[in-house]
C-alpha cells in the first residue's frame, strides 16, 4: 500500500504542476510574462540583434575568361600614299636666234675671241680665218653655182687671220642663186652658253636660217625677204646650249628667188665666242 500511495502521490503533484502551468501560460493580461531567456554561451553572451537579418549584399558575378569580350584592337594609322616622282625629261637644248643691221664696220677679231671666218677675199672657194682658231668654225661642201661678190655696204676687218694675215676693210663674201641652193655651217657646241654671229646677205630671194643640235632635239630658224635687186645685209646672232659636247649646224638657204636674175642668199662672216 505503501508504494501505491507514493506513486499515487507523484502522479498528483505532477497533474497539479501541469494545471498551474496551463494557467500562467494562458492568461491573457500580461501581468506575469515569461522571463527572457538567458544569454547564449555558444556567442559569449553577447545580444542577438532584433528582427529579421539584413540582407548580404552580392557583388556582380566577375566575367568568366571564356564570356568576357575580346578587347577592340585599336585602329592602325594607315601610310599616306608616296607621291608618285615626277621625273623632269631630259634637256634637249636650246637655240635662240636674233636678226639685227650690220654696223658699218665688224672687226671681226676683237668679236670672234673663240674663232671667226670670213669668205670671198682671194676668190670664190677662198677662206680667211683666225689662224688661232683650230678650225671650230667650218663650212660645209660647197654647192653650186656659187660666185664671190663685193656687194657688202659694210667693211670686215682683222689681224692675225689665216692665209690672209689682215685686211682694214673688205666688202667681198659669196653668194649662190636659184631655189633650193645655199650654204652649210657648224660650230662646236657644249652644256656651256655660247654665241655665235654669222653675217649674210640676200638679193631678190627669200632666204632661211635653219638650226639644229647634233645632240638633243633643240631647233630654230628664221626667215627674211628682198623682192627686189638691192643687195640687203643683216647679222643673226644665235644663243645656244646643248646637252652634251656636240655641234651646232646651221643651213643658210633661197627659199624662194624672185624675178629673171640670179636672185638668192650671200655669206659674209661668222664669228664665235
Amino acid at each position: 500500500m505503501s508504494s501505491a500511495s507514493v506513486i499515487l502521490a507523484g502522479v498528483i503533484v505532477v497533474v497539479g504542476f501541469g494545471f498551474v502551468a496551463s494557467r500562467i501560460i494562458n492568461s491573457g493580461d500580461g501581468d506575469n510574462p515569461l522571463p527572457d531567456p538567458p544569454p547564449t554561451a555558444a556567442l559569449g553572451g553577447v545580444e542577438l540583434p532584433s528582427g529579421s537579418p539584413a540582407p548580404i549584399p552580392i557583388g556582380s558575378p566577375s566575367p568568366s575568361l571564356s564570356t568576357a569580350p575580346s578587347p577592340t584592337p585599336s585602329a592602325t594609322p594607315s601610310k599616306p600614299s608616296p607621291k608618285p616622282t615626277t621625273k623632269a625629261p631630259p634637256f634637249q637644248g636650246s637655240i635662240q636666234i636674233g636678226a639685227a643691221s650690220v654696223p658699218s664696220t665688224v672687226d671681226l677679231t676683237a668679236e670672234g675671241t673663240t674663232d671667226w671666218v670670213h669668205w670671198g677675199e682671194d676668190g670664190t672657194f677662198s677662206l680667211e680665218r683666225d689662224k688661232d682658231g683650230n678650225f671650230k668654225i667650218l663650212e660645209g661642201t660647197p654647192t653650186a653655182p656659187r660666185f664671190r661678190h663685193a656687194l657688202s655696204p659694210q667693211f670686215f676687218r682683222w689681224t692675225g687671220g689665216d692665209p690672209v694675215d689682215h685686211s682694214d676693210g673688205t666688202t667681198t663674201g659669196i653668194r649662190t642663186c636659184g631655189a633650193g641652193n645655199g650654204f652649210t655651217v657648224s660650230a662646236p657646241a657644249s652644256t656651256s652658253p655660247k654665241v655665235l654671229r654669222l653675217y649674210v646677205g640676200i638679193i631678190s630671194a627669200k632666204g632661211e636660217l635653219r638650226a639644229s643640235l647634233s645632240a638633243g632635239s633643240a631647233t630654230a630658224s628664221r626667215s627674211i625677204e628682198q623682192r627686189d635687186g638691192t643687195f640687203r645685209t643683216l647679222v643673226y646672232t644665235v644663243t645656244y646650249r646643248a646637252p652634251a659636247a656636240t655641234r651646232i649646224n646651221f643651213t643658210w638657204n633661197t627659199a624662194q628667188a624672185f624675178g629673171d636674175g640670179c636672185g638668192g642668199v650671200a655669206l659674209e662672216a661668222a664669228t664665235l665666242r
